[in-house]
C-alpha cells in the first residue's frame, strides 16, 4: 500500500508525542533532504513515498529521535548567506554566531583587511564574510585536521579563497598580522548540564568544553590575540550570557579599549568585541 509523503509525516508527529527529540519541522526538512524537492512542493502537491525512501526516512527518523543533530542528518546547516556542510567533526553553526558577522560588515568597510577566523570549525564565519567581502584576505584555522577537511569543502562548495591554517589557537602566526580576529571558542564548563541537551552529546567535546569554568579559551585567545592584532585592530569573542561581565573586565585589564557587547536575537549577550591598544 502506497502513502504520501504528508500521509506519513502527519502519521509520526501523532506517534512522536513522548518526549523524542523529532518535531513536524524536522520531518518536512528530512523529507525534502531524501526526495530532493522545495518545502513548498511538500503542501502543494502529493508526493508517494516509495519504500526504499520509506526505510531512509525511518532510519533517518531513529537518528534524531536518539538526539542527533538534524543538521548532521541532513549533512547541511544554513548560515548566514551560505548552505554550510557539517558532520559530527564540527560544532553545528548556530544562527545566534550570525551576530557577529552582521557586526563586522555593520562596522568595517575597509576594502582590504587581513581576517583570522580561529577555532573555524565549519568554516561559516570565515566564509561568509569572504563571500560578502571578497577582497579581504581571510585565513580560517583550527586545530583538528577533520575539521579543516569540512571547511575545505565549503570554500571550494562556494567557491570562496580562503587561507586553511592547522595550528593550535595562534602559535603559528606572526605578531601584528591582523586587523580582525573573530572567535567561537569552546566556553562550556565541564559537567555542566546543557552538555546533554539535545544535539549536544553527538557534538565534538573539544569544541564545546574549556576546562573547569568554561572561560580558560576565552582569558587565553583574548590574552594571546593582544601580540597578533594589528594596533587599533580588533577582537570578536563569542561567549555564553553568564560570562559576558567576567570577560569584559579581563579585557579591560589587558587593555583592550573600545569594548563593546553585541546581543543575540533573544537579547542576551552573545559575544564581545574589543580594540587593541
Amino acid at each position: 500500500m502506497t502513502q504520501t509523503v504528508q500521509g506519513f509525516i502527519k502519521k509520526t508527529v501523532a506517534f512522536s508525542e513522548r518526549g523524542e527529540y523529532i518535531k513536524a519541522l524536522d520531518l518536512e526538512f528530512m523529507a525534502c533532504s531524501l526526495l530532493g524537492i522545495e518545502r513548498s512542493k511538500l503542501f502543494s502537491s502529493s508526493i508517494t513515498l516509495e519504500k526504499k525512501d520509506k526505510t531512509k526516512f525511518l532510519s533517518m527518523i531513529r537518528r534524531r529521535n536518539k538526539g542527533e543533530p538534524l543538521a548532521y542528518i541532513l549533512g547541511t546547516k544554513g548560515f548566514w548567506n551560505l548552505d554550510i556542510e557539517v558532520n559530527n567533526k564540527v560544532l553545528v553553526p548556530r544562527p545566534e554566531t550570525e551576530i557577529i558577522v552582521e557586526d563586522v560588515l555593520l562596522n568595517f568597510n575597509q576594502k582590504y583587511l587581513n581576517v583570522l577566523d580561529l577555532g573555524t570549525g565549519s568554516g561559516a564565519i570565515g566564509l561568509s564574510l569572504k563571500k560578502e567581502k571578497k577582497e579581504w584576505n581571510v585565513y580560517c584555522s583550527d586545530l583538528s585536521e577533520d575539521a579543516l577537511e569540512v571547511t575545505q569543502l565549503n570554500s571550494l562548495k562556494h567557491n570562496l579563497n580562503i587561507h586553511l591554517i592547522c595550528c593550535n589557537w595562534l602559535n603559528a602566526f606572526k605578531p601584528n598580522s591582523f586587523d580582525l580576529l573573530i572567535s567561537n571558542p569552546p566556553y562550556v564548563k565541564e559537567g555542566d548540564i546543557r552538555l546533554h541537551s539535545d544535539g549536544l552529546n553527538f557534538e565534538p567535546p573539544n569544541a564545546l568544553i574549556s576546562g573547569i569554568t568554561g572561560m580558560e579559551h576565552l582569558f587565553s585567545i583574548a590574552s594571546f590575540s593582544k601580540r597578533h592584532l594589528k594596533k587599533r585592530g580588533y577582537l570578536y569573542l563569542e561567549h555564553s550570557p553568564d560570562q559576558a561581565k567576567e570577560l569584559k573586565l579581563f579585557l579591560k585589564e589587558l587593555n583592550f579599549k573600545n569594548i563593546s557587547e553585541i546581543f543575540d536575537l533573544n537579547g542576551d549577550k552573545r559575544a564581545i568585541k574589543a580594540q587593541n591598544s
